[in-house]
């Protein structure tokens, strides 16, 4: 098994999660924005007069550090407004350049990452019918002749892009990978320890069955809340000569003789939680009504509140009482 861990709050969990999640978007984003001033370096020394479009990545990398100022305050809009701008900044990018097949497309699939990563299933599923529909869009465009002539010389700006995109897909799936591994090993750890208490109970119980069943007490667990018998030990068929299938599902007040006594016992057992040792009179299987020490109390169970009842014959009472003290 594995080394077990305590037992965690789900409200700790989520929160914990969410501080991860922050703290990864942060360091994404630092990457982005140092990426983008790179790209936009590059862009203006090795770009043809004219032909520079380092105001794109600037203006990426500037979305990018806006993300991280708004994150340190309590909103919730950022992370959609960092994608809505990678969208954005790749059909600027696209449409600059000329054509679909610029590395600048493959922002598209970044996005879809990014959306999949920090934010909800819906918002990533509309990330992705955006992409499917500026691609297409694009596409069209470019077919119709409605961009600028393109340039497809596989320079350096080319190469730059792409290894750009694909590192931040790449540091997004590793985030993705991480919140993954720990979620499994606390879902492990999790049911490591319910496995352990699990194993607990059962080795308590079964030392109580054994316990129960070998006294030669009588005993009877009842329900509380219907006050009906679940079951007995052989001691108590034995005392009062009831086989075990008359009695389960049997009113424990049946065996009273007097019915006041019964309710009054029961009263003090739910004010309480215990009544100690009472005399009462019970009726054997036979008819025959015998003066009894009754003592009940109140038990947790997995399956309800239940109620012992441990039942001597009067003359034990006082040898019950003094085994009761020590």
């Amino acid at each position: 098994m594995l080394d077990s861990r305590p037992l965690e709050d789900p409200a700790d969990i989520r929160k914990d999660q969410r501080r991860r999640s922050r703290r990864s978007a942060r360091w994404v984003m630092v990457a982005i924005a140092l990426l983008m001033l790179g790209m936009a370096l590059v862009d203006h020394l090795l770009a043809p007069p004219g032909e520079s479009r380092s105001f794109i990545s600037l203006s990426l990398g500037g979305v990018a550090l806006l993300y991280l100022m708004l994150q340190s305050r309590p909103r919730r809009w950022e992370s959609p407004l960092m994608v809505m701008g990678v969208l954005v900044f790749t059909v600027w990018a696209v449409h600059s350049y000329g054509s679909v097949r610029s590395a600048s497309t493959q922002a598209l699939l970044g996005a879809v990452v990014m959306a999949g990563t920090y934010l909800s299933l819906r918002a990533l599923w509309a990330t992705t019918a955006a992409g499917v529909l500026i691609l297409g869009g694009l596409t069209w465009a470019e077919a119709g002749g409605h961009l600028v002539k393109a340039g497809f010389a596989p320079d350096l700006r080319f190469w730059l892009m792409g290894s750009v995109i694909i590192a931040v897909i790449g540091a997004l799936l590793h985030h993705t990978r991480k919140a993954t591994d720990e979620a499994y090993l606390r879902q492990l750890n999790q049911m490591e320890e319910r496995l352990r208490l699990e194993h607990e109970r059962d080795r308590s119980q079964r030392r109580f069955q054994r316990i129960f069943r070998l006294n030669p007490t009588a005993l009877m667990i009842q329900f509380a809340g219907t006050r009906t018998v679940l079951e007995v030990n052989p001691a108590f068929e034995r005392d009062f000569g009831y086989p075990v299938d008359q009695l389960v599902g049997r009113s424990a007040g049946t065996f009273w003789a007097d019915e006041p006594s019964w309710q009054a016992h029961c009263q003090r057992l739910f004010e309480t939680g215990r009544t100690g040792w009472q005399n009462a009179d019970w009726r054997r299987s036979d008819g025959q009504v015998i003066e009894v020490l009754v003592s009940s109390e109140l038990n947790e169970d997995p399956g309800g509140l239940m109620i012992l009842t441990t039942v001597v014959d009067a003359p034990d009472a006082q040898g019950a009482s003094g085994a009761l003290t020590a």
